[in-house]
């Protein structure tokens, strides 16, 4: 079972005594300030538990929207849909998902959306270490899950103030080998034909698998299109790492048609793939789906080092 969950919209700076948490923002104010301690965040952690565990037991749909949203949510609740689809009893009886040994990584931001990370493992069988991220639009929205890629590499050490809190990095930052709002764009056209801007990018097995599956021939009589593009719906994230450079959390869409020439007809379509049709496509289908990647970002003149990610199918056409 895959785990991941959420995202923010933007809000004004409210002057606000934030009970839930105990942080007070202030409008104009231009002090960061983390959104939570510690000791809130385990809080946030073991709700989502609950309620995601719960979710998944019932194929709760709207349960899962309460606590995921952001690109995580987009991967979930279509997960959610195609369980629902192709096993419909459920997660009744199975052993809860929890997070072990988690490490809580808070972020110091002015105004909203505020958000936090936990790095943990997640306590099934071979699970790989993860980063969970929870974004909060506005002083009165709640928590929610909203990026989780599971981590193939480990995180470099993170830039952490006296108290232990983490730099966060803007989307426009200069200095670095890419800034965190061009990596999405500068992997699509990468992604597209292999070879532009991809001195930028060390080798790593995700993307090389991605670029085979976009050259690969396919059979006579089969056209295969591929569109990829940033997911500009879901920002990235970033906070500075110790070393001067940036841990970058973004995002990419991707939609693949297959189209037969009659007079062949398309064979056999997967269950998941089904989930989001009326009925069996004969002449092509196209399925649309999500990456969430984390890229470590050095100083300018290094490569960047995707680390994680999470990939899945978020909806289907046919015809």
């Amino acid at each position: 079972m895959r785990i991941s969950r959420a995202v923010a919209a933007t809000a004004a700076l409210l002057v606000t005594a934030l009970a839930a948490t105990g942080c007070v923002a202030v409008h104009g104010s231009s002090t960061p300030v983390e959104a939570l301690d510690r000791r809130e965040a385990g809080k946030v952690l073991h709700d989502y538990e609950v309620q995601n565990n719960q979710a998944y037991a019932n194929r709760d749909l709207p349960l899962n929207a309460r606590v995921e949203a952001g690109s995580l949510g987009a991967l979930d609740q279509a997960g959610l849909k195609i369980l629902s689809f192709t096993d419909p009893r459920g997660n009744l009886g199975k052993a809860p998902i929890t997070h072990e040994r988690p490490e809580f990584l808070i972020p110091k931001m002015i105004g909203w959306p505020k958000w936090f990370a936990v790095h943990s493992t997640p306590n099934f069988n071979n699970a790989k270490p993860q980063l969970l991220v929870f974004v909060k639009a506005n002083p009165d929205a709640v928590w929610q899950a909203a990026w989780g890629p599971t981590l193939q590499s480990p995180l470099p050490e993170l830039k952490k103030d006296a108290d232990g809190y983490l730099e966060p990095v803007a989307p426009t930052t200069s200095g670095l080998a890419a800034a965190p709002g061009e990596l999405a764009p500068v992997l699509t056209e990468f992604l597209k034909d292999g070879k532009t801007r991809a001195e930028l990018f060390g080798p790593d097995p995700y993307t090389a698998q991605l670029r085979r599956q976009r050259d690969e021939p396919i059979g006579e009589g089969f056209v295969r299109q591929t569109v990829d593009g940033a997911a500009n719906q879901f920002p990235p994230l970033a906070v500075r790492t110790k070393d001067g450079g940036a841990l970058v959390l973004f995002a990419l869409q991707h939609s693949i048609k297959l189209t037969v020439q009659p007079p062949r007809r398309l064979g056999d379509v997967d269950p998941s793939t089904l989930t989001f049709l009326a009925g069996k496509p004969t002449r092509s289908v196209t399925e649309h789906r999500l990456s969430e990647y984390v890229a470590v970002v050095p100083k300018a003149g290094g490569k960047v080092q995707l680390v994680g990610w999470m990939y899945g199918l978020v909806g289907a056409d046919g015809e």
